[in-house]
């Protein structure tokens, strides 16, 4: 009973307001790559909280496996994981609600899935059927006709891949700020974001009924822009990103291009992005902060499974003893 309820205790702190927390944290515009794990971290600890507790609610499945697993006396392992607080009741809608989660889980994952690849086909379509190819040694790169500047990326494996410029934001950047757009593009398609915005829409779509993980998406968008934009200041600088971002945005609103089937350079939170990128302070991310965001990763990860696994654990080869 205890492990259950600090299972659930723990995921409905990480989901709560530690994560609430941690999208008003002002270390993470410092470090964007290294907070964007911490989030995934924090929601998939959440996630393995939640499924832990219901697995061990549905004891005799648990139970046996640990028995199995570390070779433990049975009696002993009942007594550290139930006792007399357990019935059959409550084992039996723990393993239906178990299986409802995950069967419901995997439907809106597969929902999303299906709907973002068609929007991404949708997009590749008309770059490659209107846009054309205009060097810059990048296969991947077209020009589309078109009089709103736009910049924008579309995933894809093996080739699939685009990056999509208007013929307006090709005209309006000068040739420094072009490269350090483009590169920034190239960012989201090398880290991979639409991976992270996709997993951050179907958890947060999944779970934000019930007040857990409300942030979580928005802030995926937000850090994922953020890392990109330190990827092009690497190799152009700051001013450079920061302009290029300015006159996109002063020439037109934020691009409707967007969500997890194709990501735009001008994205969320541009006023924010410009003032990181020109503030005084800027300055690269410190190897102490990053080693302690990292160690708040995997704790995070690995928490709830030493919660569920640690009275097991204890009682390691106790099926051999006594008798």
């Amino acid at each position: 009973m205890l492990v259950i309820a600090g299972l659930l205790a723990y995921a409905v702190l990480i989901g709560g307001p530690l994560t609430r927390r941690l999208a008003r944290a002002d270390w993470v515009s410092r470090h964007p790559q290294a907070a964007l794990r911490l989030w995934h971290a924090c929601a998939l600890g959440m996630l393995t909280s939640l499924t832990g507790a219901l697995v061990l609610a549905a004891h005799d499945l648990w139970e046996h496996g640990m028995v199995w697993l570390f070779h433990a006396d049975k009696p002993l392992i009942h007594a550290a994981y139930g006792g007399s607080w357990q019935a059959q009741g409550i084992a039996d809608a723990a393993l239906i609600v178990l299986l409802l989660g995950a069967g419901g889980l995997s439907a809106l994952a597969l929902r999303r899935f299906v709907r973002v690849r068609r929007e991404r086909d949708r997009h590749r379509l008309t770059a490659d059927a209107q846009g054309t190819y205009e060097g810059d040694g990048d296969p991947a790169l077209r020009v589309l006709a078109h009089p709103a500047p736009t910049v924008f990326c579309i995933p894809g494996a093996q080739g699939r891949s685009r990056i999509v410029v208007t013929t307006a934001a090709r005209d309006l950047l000068s040739p420094p700020e072009y490269a350090a757009t483009l590169e920034h593009e190239r960012a989201h398609l090398r880290l991979r974001h639409h991976r992270a915005i996709l997993v951050a829409d179907i958890l947060t779509a999944a779970l934000t009924w019930a007040g857990l993980l409300r942030p979580y998406a928005d802030q995926v968008r937000r850090l994922a822009e953020m890392a990109a934009d330190d990827c092009a200041a690497r190799r152009h600088g700051r001013r450079t990103v920061a302009s290029a971002l300015l006159g996109m945005c002063e020439a037109a609103p934020p691009d409707a291009v967007g969500g997890s089937a194709a990501v735009a350079m001008t994205g969320p939170d541009p006023a924010e992005r410009i003032r990181r990128l020109i503030a005084p302070s800027a300055s690269s991310p410190s190897p102490l902060a990053a080693a302690l965001v990292s160690a708040a990763t995997v704790v995070s990860f690995l928490l709830p499974t030493a919660l569920a696994l640690g009275p097991a654990v204890l009682l390691f080869g106790t099926a051999h003893m006594g008798g």
